[in-house]
C-alpha cells in the first residue's frame, strides 16, 4: 500500500517553479529540484513522474496564475481599453522589484530557451502565452475593428515579449515606463488606428 502524501503539493510546485524560473529547464538538475522541493527521489518520482512532467505541470500552474491576473486587467469588461492594458503592464513589468523583473517570465524564458532545441516545450509555452495576446485583442475590440484589434494586439504582445527580455538585461524602470507610455499614447490616437 502506498504511503500517503506528506507534503503540501502547491507549496512544493511553487518551489519547483522558482527553481526552473531561476535556472531554466535544461540547467535545473534533479538534485536542484529535490533540494528545493525537500523531497526524496522516490517521493518525487511517485508524485511527479520525471523532470519533464514536473516542468510541464509548473508551466500550466504558472499559466493559471497568469489567467487570474488577466481576469483583473485584460479580460475586465468594465475597464477602459488603454487603462486595462496600462494596468496589466504596470503589474507585470513596473510594480515588481528589480530582482523579480530580472527573472523575466517563466513562459517567455521557456520560449527563448526551447526555441530550435525542444519544439514540444516551445509550442506548449507559446500556447500558454496565447491568453495574454487574446486579452490585448479583447480590450482593443472595444474601440477598433476586428482586423485592427488583431494587428495591434499582436504588436502589444511582441512589445511585452521584448520588454520581458530587456528587463532580464537590466532595462531601467524609468526607461521602461517611458516606452510603455509612448506605446499606449500611440494606441490612444484612435483616428490613426481606424
Amino acid at each position: 500500500m502506498a504511503r500517503p502524501q506528506e507534503f503540501n503539493q502547491q507549496q512544493v510546485i511553487a518551489k519547483a517553479i522558482e527553481c526552473f524560473w531561476l535556472k531554466g529547464y535544461s540547467e535545473t538538475s534533479l538534485a536542484d529540484l529535490l533540494a528545493a522541493m525537500k523531497l526524496s527521489r522516490s517521493s518525487f518520482y511517485n508524485n511527479f513522474g520525471d523532470k519533464r512532467q514536473l516542468f510541464e505541470l509548473c508551466l500550466h500552474t504558472y499559466a493559471e496564475q497568469t489567467k487570474q491576473l488577466l481576469s483583473m486587467t485584460l479580460l475586465n469588461d468594465n475597464a477602459a481599453p488603454i487603462e486595462a492594458i496600462r494596468q496589466f503592464f504596470n503589474i507585470v513589468l513596473i510594480a515588481p522589484a528589480q530582482e523579480l523583473s530580472a527573472k523575466g517570465c517563466l513562459l517567455v524564458n521557456t520560449i527563448a530557451e526551447s526555441a530550435k532545441v525542444d519544439l514540444e516545450l516551445n509550442q506548449l509555452a507559446g500556447q500558454l502565452m496565447q491568453p495574454v495576446k487574446e486579452g490585448f485583442i479583447h480590450q482593443l475590440r472595444k474601440e477598433l475593428d476586428e482586423q485592427a484589434s488583431i494587428q495591434y494586439g499582436e504588436w502589444l504582445f511582441t512589445q511585452l515579449l521584448g520588454w520581458r527580455l530587456q528587463c532580464q538585461l537590466g532595462l531601467e524602470k524609468s526607461i521602461l515606463e517611458q516606452q510603455i507610455h509612448w506605446t499606449l499614447k500611440q494606441l490612444s490616437k484612435k483616428e490613426e488606428l481606424c
